[in-house]
């Protein structure tokens, strides 16, 4: 038997893991040609991922000649001394699609190195971050929302809450879909918004990363080109990489994707678009309305898909909010996600997605093949949040809560930041997007600002590239009034101490001529 030895925490995407074992078992003589393997289905619930994931390595297989599909039959191991046959190509597995030589990244291809590449590069960036971790270091880097502020006993009463209102419906497994109260009660605030839509439009999933992860799954059969704004929350563009996309990336200002950017991709093609349109992480900015309006008119013409990431959707205060994509555009060429881990708590694994019934259907079958179903207790402690009113009440307490730690860095800044330096304005969420003059590295910084006593994300870590060198992210979510005026007027010493040097390049480490 093949011993499929999986690691998910990996940087190596499943499928090439996969790959690689099958190949294993073949130069072992495990396998002979001849051997039939399991079926896609079997194989996907053996590993435990999805079956797209199976049949990208088998297609990688079948383009080295180490495997045939023969259709009806079953999928046969080969000599390998030539690549398959054409009538028996490997699109057939699963009746998978044939993707083209820019959508598959076999191991020794220049695709892969380039993944590999991005992948080790920003490992390197963020095992500096490590020296973050000592005591005594002010914290302008996490991006999450302050437990202190949740009220005493939150959990404990929220969980026995919808203990005594669910009893034993709380014990068992819900189905792929989610909780249908939870479900109808996520459908009942959308609509609210003036966007309508029903319970069989929304999926739960254990937090917003997860439907992220279902929907990159899902694109490989479809075969759109991924698209993601940049600067934007790195785990993004590292999950559709990992799944095995070749993942572009678009620059935004602080209002959103313009027309210049976008006319950067061809127009005969379609396309998956990741965008954060409120309080863009790590900007605070709210996409704009006329921005927003672009981008429906350019998914309109182009046949895309725009995936709206609306994790701060409830914690904004200024700035002309846009109406939900999915209101202008429609949930056929939408997907929205969100979870509680931002306006609740990050330990609270509960995130939703909502589309098309139809892209729902078939995103609840993926993830049944991950995991089943959201953890029912869970689920009934977010539906306990949701209809007692705790949300509504902790959400709007925290976004004045943020919106008056934002105004103390901002002061501060105005106060203590040498002129040169530029920063944006949040519109809501935890942080701001604070810019050095060209030439002045923010890794190299960070390194200067970790001996003052305070730390910051350099800009690389939101991009997939590194780019954005001359950028640091600042977040007030964490620590508190006293802290952040301290935090800047530190920050700002390093700063000003900084930019005495001359400019230069910093190379590909960030690092460029740092003693």
């Amino acid at each position: 038997m093949v011993n499929y030895a999986i690691d998910k925490e990996s940087d190596t995407p499943l499928y090439i893991q996969i790959r690689d074992a099958i190949q294993n078992a073949i130069r072992s003589g495990e396998l002979l040609p001849g051997d039939r393997l399991p079926s896609v289905c079997s194989l996907a619930k053996e590993i435990g991922v999805t079956q797209a994931t199976v049949r990208r390595a088998l297609q990688d297989l079948s383009d080295a000649g180490q495997a045939c599909c023969h259709v009806g039959r079953g999928t046969f191991i080969q000599d390998g001394s030539g690549p398959t046959p054409a009538p028996d190509r490997m699109e057939s597995i699963g009746a998978a699609r044939n993707l083209g030589p820019s959508e598959r990244a076999p191991h020794g291809s220049m695709e892969f190195a380039v993944r590999k590449l991005r992948m080790g590069v920003g490992k390197a960036l963020r095992d500096i971050m490590s020296l973050a971790e000592k005591s005594g270091i002010i914290h302008l880097t996490k991006g999450v929302p302050d437990p202190r502020c949740l009220p005493e006993n939150f959990l404990a009463e929220v969980a026995a809450e919808a203990l005594a209102n669910f009893g034993t419906e709380l014990y068992e497994a819900t189905d792929p879909l989610g909780n249908y109260e939870l479900r109808r009660e996520i459908a009942r605030r959308f609509t609210a918004e003036e966007t309508p839509i029903t319970p069989d439009q929304v999926l739960i999933t254990n937090g917003s990363m997860q439907a992220v992860t279902l929907v990159a799954e899902a694109n490989m059969e479809i075969g759109q080109r991924v698209v993601c704004e940049t600067p934007c929350f790195k785990g993004i563009t590292d999950t559709f990489s990992a799944m095995g996309h070749w993942v572009e990336t678009l620059t935004r200002d602080s209002h959103g994707l313009g027309q210049a950017q976008l006319n950067q991709l061809p127009a005969d093609l379609s396309y998956l678009l990741y965008i954060c349109p409120y309080a863009h992480n790590p900007m605070g900015t709210h996409l704009s309305v006329e921005r927003a309006s672009l981008l429906v008119d350019w998914a309109r013409k182009t046949g895309s898909l725009i995936v709206a990431d609306e994790l701060f959707k409830d914690l904004g205060w200024t700035g002309s909010k846009p109406p939900s994509i999915m209101r202008e555009l429609g949930p056929e060429q939408t997907v929205v996600v969100s979870s509680l881990s931002k306006s609740i708590m990050t330990g609270m694994r509960l995130g939703w997605l909502i589309s098309s019934p139809q892209r729902i259907q078939q995103l609840a079958q993926l993830k049944k093949l991950m995991d089943h179903s959201a953890p029912s207790l869970i689920q009934g402690m977010a539906l306990t949040i949701f209809r007692s009113g705790r949300y509504d009440a902790h959400t709007a307490r925290m976004a004045e809560v943020y919106r008056q730690r934002r105004d103390v860095m901002l002061k501060a800044l105005d106060r203590y930041m040498p002129k040169e330096v530029t920063w944006t304005r949040p519109d809501g969420g935890f942080s701001l997007l604070l810019e050095l003059p060209r030439g002045y590295s923010s890794v190299a910084l960070f390194l200067s600002a970790i001996d003052k006593g305070v730390a910051f994300l350099p800009g690389p870590l939101f991009d997939i590239d590194q780019r954005f060198v001359h950028c640091c992210r600042l977040s007030y979510a964490w620590p508190d009034e006293a802290e952040i005026k301290e935090g800047i007027e530190l920050l700002a010493s390093a700063v000003e101490d900084f930019l005495r040097r001359p400019p230069g390049d910093s190379g590909l480490s960030g690092l460029g001529s740092y003693h």
